[in-house]
């Protein structure tokens, strides 16, 4: 159960907590006094989408935290678990979420951080929330074979994964088998464009790094005269000039004259060896060049030969890869889609026979699953009908109908009819209800009212909460469309249901409001120009108050306030009844 909930700068909200008790909390207020965005804050903890929009005016940053107790469930603990979030002795559950003005929002687990995704896979197990604009999701048949399929349990779910599983690898095998059921021109021109690709780039025999060595060649080919220029320039300074101004000539007399002056003084023998050393390096340099000068080739036939291979592989470079390495690799795919192509009948042969093998699978997993969804829409009938009792629609027949769609073209086979079949298999769920004796059943979405639907969705959320163990539930104006007697059963049913489970209700109804074992009253304040809203919890003399208002508007007498003493005294004894049994 939701024990705690505090919240900071969340749309009108400055900063507010909240103490929930266990059974039956009702929120009411007047019109307009920001109830709702109480139940938005706890969709938040559940995993619901965040907006930089429900950021309090002024604020930079939203925080919504709120303490669950944890009941012992396996389930939960081994989700827990598996993400790490530690739970001590008290089964205390703490879970933040910050909103921020970039969009973003941050999400804690007892202190880790946990991704919005977890929220909800944790969220779904924690709470139900029922909000304003749900009902009309109550029309969509994929919800309703959704609210089907969750009353079936566990098996129900397994059988309907196995007919998702077998019918993705069904849908596969087809779509493979189709692309090979090409006709045979369009196979005949593939073959043919891809040999002539593939014979172009085998014929041109590229080598890896070949086209970086001639681009060298090219250089040194294309600049052979300005290098020998270079080259020669550079000897014949160092040593083979006959007017006297070699280089190496300069050193040899400098040299000569500096090992003198160090017959003289000894000090300068260092520098007479570098000397040395140094005439040496450039004697050698300069034997270097003339050799590399030697071998300098002007070779212009070459360089043409370099070229046209360049352009050569430029022109496959435009046709199949920005270089050498991704033309080979194209080519190696050429290889295998002819040989794919070669082999098209045998894997053709090979996909029918498996198609024919998964066919007879999926149709064997679809109605079974189909079986055990008229089951499971026998005891959802039965249910329903004894919970429409006990909210004033005793009158109603309601049935769950599994209808299948005839598709010649593309469905699959079922006794000898080919019908539709998606990855939930080919069962059409229709909810149909007849309001009254003597009229006939008719879709859902066709017939019910706005309280008949309020009352019907109570009903399916009692429903599957008993089936998934939630332990809590919330319920953001259930009462839409109902009044008098309707809205008395209506109120016993939450009664009853907060007799087994934390039931979170807001409500303008009286009735309702009577019966909750805790009440919250919600207010909007205005002060300095800043609007805020207030929540607190009422005492039995405000109940009294509270509720006179519900019942006489805008104006309290004292008639209203004895209706209001009378309602929570009837109020008081139904609940004492309701613990007894």
């Amino acid at each position: 159960m939701l024990r705690e909930l505090m919240i900071e700068n969340f749309a009108l909200i400055d900063r507010l907590s909240l103490e929930f008790g266990p059974g039956f909390n009702v929120l009411t207020g007047e019109t307009g006094a920001g109830k709702s965005i109480i139940i938005d804050t706890v969709s938040l903890l559940l995993g619901g989408r965040s907006s930089w929009e429900q950021i309090r005016a002024g604020a930079e940053s939203a925080r919504i935290e709120g303490v669950f107790e944890l009941e012992e469930r396996p389930e939960i603990d081994n989700l827990l678990a598996g993400w790490g979030i530690p739970v001590g002795d008290d089964r205390l559950l703490v879970v933040s979420r910050e909103i921020k003005m970039s969009g973003r929002s941050r999400c804690r687990m007892n202190g880790q951080n946990v991704t919005v995704l977890t929220l909800n896979e944790v969220g779904r197990l924690l709470m139900d929330i029922h909000g304003q604009h749900e009902h009309q999701s109550l029309f969509s048949p994929v919800f309703q074979r959704a609210l089907l399929d969750r009353f079936g349990g566990e098996h129900l779910k397994q059988e309907a994964a196995r007919v998702a599983e077998l019918y993705t690898k069904w849908q596969g095998v087809k779509k493979e088998l189709a692309d090979l059921e090409m006709d045979e021109a369009e196979e005949k021109r593939r073959v043919e464009l891809y040999s002539f690709q593939l014979q172009e780039i085998e014929a041109a025999r590229l080598q890896p790094g070949e086209e970086e060595e001639l681009s060298r060649e090219r250089n040194l080919l294309a600049g052979a005269e300005r290098l020998y220029t270079y080259v020669s320039e550079a000897y014949h300074r160092f040593y083979g000039r006959d007017d006297g101004g070699a280089i190496l000539d300069h050193l040899g007399t400098s040299v000569e004259a500096l090992s003198r002056a160090a017959e003289i003084d000894p000090q300068l023998r260092p520098w007479v060896e570098t000397a040395n050393r140094v005439a040496c390096e450039v004697e050698e340099v300069a034997r270097e060049l003339r050799a590399y000068r030697d071998q300098i080739t002007f070779d212009p036939e070459r360089l043409n030969q370099v070229e046209e291979r360049l352009d050569e592989i430029a022109k496959l470079k435009r046709k199949y890869g920005p270089g050498i390495p991704e033309i080979l690799d194209y080519a190696a795919k050429l290889r295998k889609e002819l040989a794919s192509l070669s082999d098209r009948t045998a894997r053709q042969q090979e996909l029918t026979q498996q198609l024919a093998t998964l066919e007879a699978e999926l149709g064997r997993a679809v109605q079974a699953l189909s079986a055990l969804r008229r089951e499971t829409a026998d005891r959802l009938e039965t249910a329903v009908m004894e919970q429409l009792h006990e909210v004033n629609m005793g009158k109603t027949v309601f049935k769950v109908a599994l209808n299948r769609i005839p598709d010649p073209r593309d469905g699959l086979e079922i006794n000898g009819e080919k019908v539709a079949v998606g990855k939930d298999g080919i069962d059409q769920v229709e909810f149909m209800v007849a309001p009254n004796p003597g009229e006939g059943l008719r879709p859902l979405a066709r017939i019910a009212s706005g309280g008949e639907l309020s009352r019907l969705m109570l009903v399916l959320k009692v429903i599957l909460a008993e089936a998934d163990q939630i332990p809590a539930m919330v319920f953001d104006e259930i009462d839409t469309g109902i009044g008098g007697r309707t809205a008395q059963a209506v109120a016993e049913k939450l009664l009853l249901l907060g007799c087994t489970h934390q039931v979170i209700c807001v409500t303008h109804l009286p009735q309702i409001a009577s019966l909750a074992h805790h009440h919250y009253y919600i207010e909007k304040t205005t002060h300095d120009e800043r609007t805020t809203i207030k929540v607190r919890a009422l005492d039995q003399e405000e109940r009294v108050e509270e509720l006179a208002r519900m019942l006489g508007g805008a104006e309290v007498t004292t008639t209203t306030r004895e209706h209001a003493r009378e309602m929570l005294q009837l109020a008081a004894t139904l609940r004492s009844d309701r613990n007894r049994t």
